[in-house]
């Protein structure tokens, strides 16, 4: 089986401090030449310290960071420069479960809510289709749809990380 989503030599550098002139002071290399290679199907775990690139190398896959250098690659066809559209079912295919459940949740919006706003972003669907998308999305994670008019402070932490597990599998992704 060949790699669906794919990575050449990926950079992602950022610059700390600014001189006079506006040039960075340093530069923080958080991803320097990563290469790898990913199949459907298959569960992969990417381990190391705090501080390594991780979550870099997440957003950076599914676009919330643009690269420095390098290529991302998705059934061959190359999105590291992708935007408007493009890069919008794109990001359909290609979701992020965020390690910190209670930053990453909007606290002023209801479950149904969080949810129905990703569906509407990347689908044309009636309100009855995306309720229903949002109901099994949550029925995937062990929760049901009384959860849904609840807002994520009424949670604790395990099923918030549900519920942003439940995000990211509404759209029905390739990869997450």
């Amino acid at each position: 089986m060949s790699a669906r989503l794919e990575t050449q030599d990926l950079k992602v550098h950022f610059g700390i401090g600014r001189t006079f002139l506006g040039k960075p002071k340093k530069v923080l290399k958080a991803l320097d030449g990563v290469s790898l290679a990913l199949e459907s199907g298959k569960i992969v775990a990417l381990v190391g310290e705090s501080g390594c690139g991780k979550s870099t190398l997440g957003r950076t896959l599914v676009r919330l960071e643009r690269p420095t250098a390098g290529t991302i690659q998705m059934d061959h066809e190359d999105v590291t420069n992708l935007s408007g559209k493009a890069l919008r079912a794109y990001r359909s295919r290609v979701q992020m479960i965020f390690q910190d459940p209670y930053g990453s949740l909007d606290p002023r919006m209801s479950v149904e809510s969080m949810l129905d706003e990703v569906v509407k972003l990347h689908y044309k669907a009636n309100r009855a289709e995306r309720l229903t998308r949002c109901t099994a999305a949550l029925r995937q994670v062990g929760l049901d749809e009384t959860a849904l008019p609840r807002f994520s402070h009424q949670f604790s932490g395990g099923q918030r990380q549900r519920i942003g597990i439940a995000r990211a599998l509404v759209l029905q992704p390739d990869f997450i």
